[in-house]
């Protein structure tokens, strides 16, 4: 089997495309789809103007897809550790493959910002629709997979997804607030 038809049944043929990933791990093709998921989005930044932080040049291209890939191996395991230890039965690597292949969704997002500029050009909304959609998507192709891998309901795919960010977002958002008021002490203490 190609990559070509791997990624016909990714979109088109869940079912077999499953097997075939539990069957041969294909881990360079879910690498390569990590890859070309980062590069797409990072360009798409680009044209929209969003590298705020970064200026368009290689060193942060390269930057982006060490982070984005970074992201994607850390996301896998997190993943395959919550749901083993509740109980669901699946594999890390083609979990990995799944995510992967799941970021092929954000080679949407360069069209979709070329089209939102060229038909709304003064008003940024368009654009941040265009990002949530394809982000949207992609999610929805990650909680796919772990359905998929894992063979959990809709319900608990979405919820293992979306914990772990709601628990580092909690993390952030307490270690902000007791630093804020550790610094109010210390100015009103002096």
């Amino acid at each position: 089997m190609d990559v070509l038809e791997l990624l016909y049944d990714y979109f088109e043929d869940r079912p077999h495309a499953t097997a075939i990933i539990r069957q041969r791990r294909p881990y360079a093709l879910g690498l390569l789809g990590a890859l070309l998921g980062a590069t797409s989005l990072y360009f798409a930044q680009a044209l929209a103007g969003r590298l705020v932080l970064l200026s368009f040049s290689w060193p942060s291209f390269l930057l982006a897809l060490l982070w984005r890939t970074s992201l994607l191996f850390a996301a896998a395991a997190v993943l395959h550790f919550l749901l083993d230890i509740s109980g669901a039965r699946g594999g890390s690597g083609a979990l990995f493959v799944h995510l992967g292949l799941s970021e092929l969704a954000w080679m949407a997002a360069v069209p979709c910002v070329l089209i939102a500029h060229a038909l709304f050009p003064q008003s940024p909304w368009p654009v941040r629709l265009s990002f949530a959609a394809v982000g949207l998507w992609s999610l929805a192709l990650k909680a796919r997979a772990l359905r998929d891998e894992y063979g959990v309901g809709e319900a608990r795919a979405w919820a293992t997804l979306i914990l772990p960010g709601l628990a580092l977002a909690c993390l952030a958002a307490l270690s902000t607030t007791l630093a804020v008021a550790a610094f109010a002490v210390k100015a009103f203490s002096s």
